[in-house]
Order: C-alpha cells, then sequence, then structure tokens
C-alpha cells in the first residue's frame, strides 16, 4: 500500500511537469524538458525521465492551440458545443431534414473558430511570435477539427498538442458546402446556388416551342381576314387557319414533351450529384475515423507501453521489499539468539556470585 501511494504520487508529479513544459514557450520547451529529465533521472526514476525526454516541442500553431486550452478554457468549450450541434444538424440533414439547422450550426462554428483564432493571434504577439497567414490556417484546421470529432476534441482539451490536427471531413467548410448542396439537390425546398439560373434558362429554352403556336394561329388569322378580300382567295385562307390551328395543336404537344423530357434529365442529373457528394462526405468522413483511430492507437500503444513499465518496477520493487523483510526476520531471529545467550551468561553469573557469598 505504502508503495502504491509512493508511486501515485510520483505520477501526479511527473503529469505535473508535463503540464508545465507544455504552458512554456516553443523556445524554452526543449531546455526544460531535458533539464526535468536530468532532474528525474538523478532521483532514480529513469522510466519517467525517458519519458519526458521523449515529449516533442509543439509547432507553433498547436503552442497557441494549447494555450487557448489553457487561458479560454470556456471559449473552447463554446466551441466544443457547437460542434457538436453541428453534427447533429449535419446528421438530420443527411437524414432529410431541413437545411436551416444545418446553416445555422455551420455559421455558428465558423464564428466560433473566428473568435478563437482572433484569440490565438493575441497569444502569438504577446508572447512575440510573428502570426502569418500560414499560421493561423493550421491554428483553424486544428479548431475545425476539434469540434468536428470528439476525440480531436479531448486531444485540444488537455493542452498538449505537439502537432497540428486534421480536420479532413464533414467538419471543414468544404464537406459542409458539400453536404448543404446535397441536401439541396435532393429536398428542392431551397435551391443550390445557381440553380434558379439555370431553371430559368430551361424554362425560356422550353418556351419556345410554346411561342410558335400563337404566332402561326395570328398568321393563320390574316390569312383568313385577306381571304375575305377574294371569294377566290377565302377557301386558301380558310385552309391555311386550318392548317396553323393544326399545326398550333402539335407544336405545343411537343412542347410538352420536351418539358416532360428536360424535367426528368434535370431530376436524374440532382439525383446522381446527390450520390456522389454523398458518397465523398463518406469517403471523407471514414478517412478522418481512420486517421484518429491510428492517432488513438499510438497513444494506446504508448499508455500500455508505461503500464508495462509500471508494472516491471512494481515487480522489482516487490522482490526488493521481500527480501528486505527477508532480512529484517533473519536479522530479528539473530538478535533473539544473542538475547537468550545473554539472558543465559546473567543467570550463570548471578548463580556464581550466589556460591561465593
Amino acid at each position: 500500500m505504502l508503495w502504491e501511494e509512493v508511486s501515485g504520487l510520483a505520477e501526479v508529479a511527473e503529469e505535473q511537469e508535463v503540464d508545465r513544459l507544455f504552458g512554456l514557450g516553443p523556445e524554452s520547451f526543449v531546455a526544460a524538458r531535458n533539464e526535468a529529465a536530468r532532474r528525474l533521472k538523478k532521483a532514480g526514476d529513469a522510466a519517467a525521465a525517458a519519458r519526458i525526454t521523449a515529449l516533442r516541442r509543439p509547432s507553433l500553431s498547436a503552442w497557441a492551440v494549447n494555450q487557448l486550452a489553457r487561458a479560454r478554457g470556456p471559449q473552447v468549450e463554446e466551441l466544443l458545443e457547437a460542434g457538436r450541434r453541428l453534427r447533429a444538424a449535419h446528421q438530420e440533414a443527411v437524414a432529410g431534414g431541413g437545411a436551416a439547422a444545418l446553416r445555422a450550426a455551420t455559421r455558428a462554428e465558423r464564428e466560433a473558430v473566428a473568435g478563437l483564432v482572433a484569440a490565438a493571434v493575441e497569444v502569438l504577439e504577446s508572447a512575440g511570435h510573428a502570426t502569418t497567414e500560414a499560421t493561423r490556417d493550421r491554428v483553424a484546421a486544428t479548431l475545425h477539427a476539434a469540434a468536428a470529432d470528439p476525440a480531436a476534441a479531448e486531444l485540444v482539451r488537455r493542452g498538449r498538442l505537439t502537432h497540428d490536427l486534421d480536420p479532413a471531413g464533414f467538419g471543414t467548410a468544404d464537406g459542409l458546402d458539400a453536404a448543404l448542396e446535397a441536401w439541396a439537390a435532393t429536398d428542392g425546398t431551397e435551391p443550390v446556388e445557381g440553380a434558379g439560373e439555370a431553371a430559368f434558362a430551361g424554362e425560356e429554352a422550353a418556351a419556345g416551342p410554346r411561342a410558335a403556336g400563337p404566332r402561326a394561329a395570328r398568321e393563320g388569322a390574316a390569312g383568313g381576314r385577306g381571304a375575305r378580300r377574294g371569294d377566290g382567295k377565302a377557301a386558301a385562307g380558310a385552309g391555311a387557319a386550318a392548317g396553323a390551328r393544326r399545326g398550333d395543336g402539335r407544336a405545343g404537344a411537343a412542347a410538352a414533351g420536351r418539358r416532360g423530357d428536360g424535367k426528368a434529365a434535370a431530376e436524374a442529373a440532382a439525383g446522381a450529384r446527390a450520390r456522389r457528394l454523398a458518397a465523398v462526405a463518406a469517403r471523407d468522413e471514414a478517412r478522418r475515423r481512420a486517421r484518429l483511430a491510428a492517432d488513438q492507437a499510438v497513444l494506446a500503444t504508448r499508455h500500455a507501453e508505461r503500464l508495462g513499465r509500471l508494472a516491471d518496477q512494481a515487480e522489482r520493487e516487490a522482490t526488493r521489499a521481500r527480501k528486505t523483510a527477508t532480512a529484517a526476520i533473519d536479522a530479528a531471529a539473530a538478535a533473539r539468539e544473542r538475547a537468550s545467550r545473554a539472558a543465559k551468561e546473567l543467570s550463570e553469573a548471578e548463580g556464581r556470585l550466589a556460591d561465593d557469598g
């Protein structure tokens, strides 16, 4: 029990040391890490020293996110909550729900990211680091990743990132735009950007054949008026009018057929586009989950190795404790034997004194 308490205190001290290191500036990290490892090794904890030495200095953008987790915890939690609502809205939209909730959740997530990116710029500038567009983009990518997946969110919460996170999948702006477009293509109540112009062009093209009927009728009527000016021409005018009316009917039927064909083709194209967008989103989601699973596997492996080292250390300590206990038992037996001999000698001495008296 005593060893377990000591071991637990050592782990707590090590965690505090790691937390302190990731709170330092990137320029101070390596020297402080090496000094901490030397102290642990000198204190006899070589395993902890090795773990500290294995820590890698965070990139500048990862360091900025770590500081946000430490100094702007409530704001980071707001982002993660916005990410949770965004994932729920995305699932609802994919299942056939409306796009309004997805658009609102997307806007809220992006606003939360933008606010934290601005805070990260302040952190970097206050620490004397120049901020570039690339640095801001990497900070934003890590924050989007944290909003997109609970595992990435937990990594950001800990404030110990050493590299940027990849927001592959629907958590990215492109992925969300694709989801909105897919929803609009399949639902039809909110058009995809540019769809109104395409629909207008299609209606204009379909109106062409319809316009032919009235034109033919008007021409036929004019022919009828001309026919009344002469008996010989009247029959020809009447025949022309009848032909125009027949042509108008046939043109209207052809226009209706073309409108039906165009609508079916547009629906088929929209369905194919929606299926492709869904397939792309599913592929990106699978890729993102595979990357996160790989990161989690690495972390789990490191944790298992650490537990194995602790178990080995515990076994060595137990062996030493057993040896110490055995030596103590032997020493106690020897002490009892010496005490017995001393008592016997004392008794003999007292007997001799009594005989002499």
